[in-house]
């Protein structure tokens, strides 16, 4: 029913409770930070863009906070729940799970990855990019800080745009007849080579909105993937449940079961 959200409703009031304390807890921080005085990092990129800006004080707060939640939540949650789904694909694709041990394997020798070696696993990066084109969150949403019209349409200050990430990911006018179907392949050539508009691809937004984390969180992935690729094997077990649910991002509702084997030979390598 539209406008639920907006009940007093005992979850609704338990979501709110929840809101103030986490916005509450990021303007702690962000006061801080002002404090201890200046850093070129990415808080103060952050901090600078709200306060350069012709937003209000409350509007500055809750772009601060909006930003801090991408940063500390979206980027944990995504990078965690991209892990588990890529070990999944894997276990269920035995050629691919071998094709990229074989490269994790050629470009590590047995070595702890560094970020050279990573830059050069071009299979799992593929692997990856089909995992998150996959199990990508379902919607982006982008707030119009002023009236403003696109394409003959009207938008109006603080109307809120969403743009259905999942349809984009799997229409197959862009992906291909394939288009539901885990084939890294067509990754091969980098993501604009992927489809027939790169801006489909939308896992980490596009344009001046693009994710600051984008790289951060591929790093994570193949530092995380990499190392166990190396040293296990692994299938579906029969106990697995495909279900996944939207969180902060989708989540398998029952988790991933996995049978695991130990690769003692390469680990006798890295020995």
């Amino acid at each position: 029913m539209p406008g639920k959200r907006y009940f007093p409703a005992k979850k609704n009031r338990k979501a709110w409770t929840l809101e103030k304390e986490i916005h509450a807890l990021f303007i702690k921080v962000v006061k801080e930070r002002r404090k201890s005085g200046y850093e070129k990092d990415l808080w103060q990129m952050v901090l600078e863009g709200a306060e350069n800006s012709n937003l209000s004080q409350d509007e500055i707060d809750q772009f601060i906070v909006d930003n801090c939640k991408n940063v500390y939540l979206a980027a944990h949650q995504v990078t965690a729940a991209g892990a588990v789904w890529c070990l999944m694909l894997l276990a269920s694709n035995i050629e691919w799970q071998t094709r990229v041990r074989a490269e994790v394997l050629q470009v590590c020798g047995g070595r702890t990855p560094d970020a050279n070696m990573l830059s050069k696993m071009k299979q799992l990066t593929m692997v990856l990019q089909e995992t998150l084109r996959l199990y990508s969150g379902l919607m982006l949403s982008m707030k119009a800080l002023k009236d403003i019209k696109i394409g003959g349409v009207h938008i109006y200050k603080v109307v809120n745009i969403w743009i259905m990430v999942a349809t984009l990911h799997s229409d197959p006018e862009i992906w291909g007849p394939d288009a539901l179907n885990f084939n890294p392949e067509r990754f091969a050539n980098g993501i604009a080579g992927a489809c027939k508009l790169p801006h489909s691809y939308s896992r980490f937004g596009f344009g001046p909105r693009l994710c600051v984390g984008q790289h951060l969180a591929m790093v994570e992935l193949k530092t995380l993937i990499s190392p166990i690729l190396s040293n296990f094997s692994f299938t579906l077990s029969p106990k697995y449940v495909h279900s996944p649910i939207l969180r902060v991002a989708i989540k398998p509702e029952h988790g991933v079961n996995l049978l695991i084997k130990k690769l003692f030979a390469v680990c006798a390598l890295g020995e």
